[in-house]
């Protein structure tokens, strides 16, 4: 009689790539969320035009009045133009940048307060 319990436990090769792969991307994704973690936290103090660090326009919660990246109460990141609010970020994932949100017909306001990350 032979063990065929070898034949049943055996990693098929193709199902072994894919499992090294999977855990290899989401080794990644892991890392660039601690990466994005870190950055966030040292972004409240931005550079002004003058080269001085303020920390204006860092937790508004009234619309910010000049353009630029800001991230929300919640982490999420959005571009300010001229145009009204882009949502780049939400919970770490790329969204749809296309839609332009405003402040008060788009509800924009309630993700507030902004805290300046960049100038746009």
């Amino acid at each position: 009689m032979t063990d065929s319990s070898a034949a049943h436990t055996a990693p098929v090769s193709g199902d072994s790539d894919r499992a090294t792969i999977l855990a290899g991307l989401l080794g990644l994704a892991e890392q660039t969320v601690a990466l994005t973690d870190r950055l966030l936290a040292c972004a409240p103090l931005i550079e002004s035009r003058t080269g001085t660090t303020s920390s204006e326009d860092s937790t508004e919660t009234v619309e910010p009045a000049r353009p630029g990246i800001y991230r929300d109460r919640d982490g999420d990141i959005w571009h300010k133009t001229s145009a009204g609010w882009r949502l780049c970020l939400q919970h770490g994932v790329d969204v749809d940048s296309t839609s332009v949100w405003e402040w008060l017909d788009g509800h924009v306001r309630d993700y507030a307060p902004f805290i300046r990350l960049a100038h746009a």
